[in-house]
């Protein structure tokens, strides 16, 4: 499922808005948002987006714009606690350039094996934190020792079928 914030359905909370290109003092859209010109969603200053994923899923994706100091992501796991990502936390410098690579990215989270994610919660202390294109994906990727057995099951399956075969040829 893709979020593409055409609307407000699904996000709970406070001071946030949906918005379309041009980038104005409430936000701007994600650099490298496919496609450009579309809505996304902006978390102003002392507001706060909530986004249930509606079921557990094992990870998801979304275009983050303009990566601020100011930005807190929040990630609600089956883990004891909850994830918190302050945007300073990043290697390239958090300081909201709207066109930079290195501020505005694809932002993916997988969760190790039996971990999933309910919903994620942006905030932000000053104007903004924006998304656009939120993927989640609910499949669990099964483990190499789950495809080894898959593959030996398959082999055992054909060598059993082929045996079968030359022996009623024989017959």
């Amino acid at each position: 499922m893709i979020n593409t914030f055409d609307t407000t359905a699904g996000i709970d909370g406070s001071g946030f808005l949906i918005k379309t290109p041009p980038a104005d003092s409430e936000g701007a859209p994600p650099a490298n948002s496919i496609p450009a010109g579309t809505p996304y969603l902006s978390v102003l200053g002392g507001g706060s987006a909530t986004i249930d994923f509606g079921a557990a899923v094992n990870r998801f994706q979304f275009d983050w714009g303009s990566i601020d100091t100011y930005n807190t992501l929040t990630i609600d796991s089956t883990g004891p606690e909850k994830i918190i990502i302050p945007g300073g936390n990043f290697i390239n410098a958090a300081n909201g350039n709207q066109v930079s690579p290195g501020t505005n990215g694809l932002f993916t989270v997988w969760g190790d094996a039996g971990e999933t994610f309910q919903s994620i919660t942006l905030t932000s202390s000053s104007n903004s934190f924006e998304i656009d294109n939120l993927a989640i994906g609910g499949a669990a990727v099964p483990e190499p020792a789950t495809w080894a057995m898959m593959i030996m099951g398959l082999g055992g399956a054909g060598a059993m079928m082929r045996r079968r075969r030359l022996v009623l040829q024989s017959l």
